[in-house]
């Protein structure tokens, strides 16, 4: 079966079934041509960016290109795993200037989700922006405070790992 096969078959529940299609397509040429095809797809969304994350968090890397690819599609992002996964790999990506703006509207999007997992990432995602642009630096500082003060206590945990990691 082929990467995309496979993912199309994905019962949209079993890590273990898309950690075996990683494990037996991650070496091949194209594997990474055939995820980013797969990102915007609603329907396959969850599976593409599991399969990213993953393959990142293995050391792999992205190409700027690939980067802004992904960054194309963050409002095609419709499930809230997906946006998660995203959310996790926003440390690997390459974020040139041009898309900061629609970084910024999908990580609005996501601090006003009902999902607390979404929420407390997207505050990552407005970290990691601070991080590469230091105009950011203050409003997401402030941001960090109030979200400090006013967020779940799950969400509260990571804006003080985000703090810590500083």
């Amino acid at each position: 079966m082929t990467l995309s096969e496979e993912i199309a078959s994905w019962d949209n529940r079993s890590a273990a079934a898309l950690q075996s299609t990683y494990e037996r397509h991650s070496d091949e040429e194209g594997f990474l041509a055939t995820i980013l095809e797969h990102i915007a797809d609603v329907e396959f969304q969850r599976a593409a960016t599991w399969l990213l994350k993953r393959h990142l968090e293995a050391g792999n890397s992205l190409s700027p290109e690939s980067s802004r690819a992904i960054l194309g599609v963050l409002s095609d992002q419709e499930d809230w795993e997906s946006k998660l996964h995203i959310l996790q790999c926003l440390p690997y990506f390459d974020i040139p200037e041009a898309e900061t703006a629609g970084l910024e509207q999908f990580l609005d999007s996501c601090l006003e989700s009902d999902n607390k997992f979404v929420r407390a990432w997207a505050y990552s995602g407005y970290n990691e922006l601070s991080l590469r642009f230091p105009r950011y630096r203050e409003e997401v500082d402030h941001m960090l405070a109030k979200a400090g003060e006013s967020e779940a206590a799950s969400v509260r945990a990571r804006i003080r790992n985000i703090l810590k990691s500083r």
